[in-house]
């Protein structure tokens, strides 16, 4: 059997790890033209701090592909001939395949502004935008990053350690309010400032100014202008799948590849997992997930099907983790998804920058349903056991200390608020 992967990232190492497993004499190949190793995306931000090295961020030793039988194919894809089976790459060649799955993730979301493509320019998001944006910071002076995201506080970090004068644009009145609450954002805010970023609220980019072809400096909605020698665009991503538009595979309207509960498409064979799937989420939207583990998950179920394994991919309880400079955050299940009826209990521990806001349902016994801490280090893995098990506030909170992993000499976590009508 000859299995082709488009995407040499978490969905699709994975889905390679399991077909290998399943099945030692197959013929699997790994298209990239990216990097030659799987390196974990999420760890680019160190390698650009100079904290880790590139073998770093590698979870694989680089013989790794050859022991496993993989082989590597360093062409970029530009369409799929599906009646013949066969994988089509800018060069003019092709790999026939007996299944393909597409893994090929996400890209930036381009900017709408003019001046975007000028020397001084650029996203954060692959190898070759950490490779260009080492090579920026080295003579960079005055950098403005644009997005109110985790890819563009990760960028600030990066630029701040490297004694860049920092600006960070923020369309939003407050930081990321798709994940935090305003009372959230008004913590992280000033922590950012602490550090030395100079945030704008509620401000939006109109133009980026160039001299001599660089970039010399922004120009706001408002009229005003920020100099600036550097430039990070951080405003999201998008699925990875224009080259796929006149193949006949369907895609939704966020670019996403549509596909079944099995992560099969509509083209014969061809299975997508990872940013570029568009999957059904918990309230019957289409869309997709672009988060590292769903990534994960995907590639696992993906690579199963692929041999004949009926297995179905299930969103389970949501969860991730990130850092806002060295303030932890971490959050499970839907206390970001506005489900009717919610209510938060919320707690900001004094003199500290540790929040705790649980989303409970008062209409069911008071069901916890999602969870957000700042500052503490939470085990997401015993939170989402919790809501699984439709905890009630009053439980979750006396039992909370549980799932705190902080070291020794931090204060245990302990409820101060009282439950707005407990019982």
């Amino acid at each position: 059997m000859r299995y082709a992967i488009v995407g040499n990232g978490v969905a699709g190492i994975n889905a390679a790890n399991t077909l290998r497993h399943r099945d030692e004499s197959a013929s699997i190949s790994l298209v990239s033209s990216e990097r030659d190793h799987f390196f974990s995306r999420t760890a680019l931000m160190y390698v650009a701090c100079g904290q880790l090295s590139e073998a770093c961020v590698e979870p694989y030793e680089r013989d790794y592909y050859e022991k496993m039988g993989f082989t590597r194919v360093r062409e970029r894809a530009s369409g799929i001939d599906a009646a013949n089976h066969q994988l089509i790459f800018d060069s003019g060649n092709r790999l026939e395949y007996d299944r393909l799955l597409l893994a090929c993730g996400s890209v930036a979301v381009a900017p709408p502004w003019p001046g975007s493509d000028i020397g001084g320019v650029g996203h954060f998001v692959t190898w070759d935008d950490l490779t260009w944006l080492r090579r920026e910071m080295t003579q960079a002076k005055r950098a403005v990053v644009v997005g109110g995201g985790l890819i563009g506080i990760e960028v600030c970090e990066v630029l701040i350690q490297a004694g860049i004068e920092t600006h960070f644009l923020i369309r939003e009145k407050k930081f990321w309010p798709i994940a935090l609450s305003a009372a959230e954002s008004d913590v992280v805010v000033p922590h950012m400032k602490h550090h030395g970023c100079h945030v704008h609220l509620g401000t939006e980019m109109a133009e980026a100014v160039a001299t001599n072809g660089r970039l010399s400096s922004v120009r706001l909605s408002d009229g005003s202008q920020l100099d600036c020698d550097l430039l990070v665009v951080a405003i999201g991503v998008r699925p990875q799948t224009d080259w796929l538009r006149e193949t006949g595979i369907a895609l939704d309207d966020r670019g996403g590849i549509i596909v079944d509960d099995q992560l099969k498409t509509n083209l014969r064979d061809v299975y997508a997992a990872g940013d570029c799937s568009s999957v059904v989420w918990f309230n019957g939207v289409q869309r997709p997930e672009q988060l590292w583990y769903t990534s994960r998950d995907q590639g696992v179920v993906a690579g199963h099907n692929m041999v004949g394994d009926a297995r179905e991919y299930r969103r389970g309880t949501f969860y991730n983790s990130a850092k806002f400079f060295d303030i932890e955050y971490t959050t499970a299940g839907l206390v970001n998804f506005h489900v009717e009826g919610e209510v938060d209990w919320w707690q900001h521990e004094p003199g500290t920058y540790y929040t705790t806001r649980i989303t409970y349902l008062p209409a069911e016994n008071n069901r916890v349903i999602g969870f957000n801490g700042l500052g503490r280090r939470w085990d997401h893995s015993i939170l989402v056991q919790w809501i699984e098990e439709r905890r009630t506030l009053e439980w979750m909170l006396r039992h909370l200390g549980e799932a705190n992993f902080d070291e020794e000499f931090m204060p245990r976590f302990a409820a101060t608020v009282p439950v707005e009508g407990g019982r």
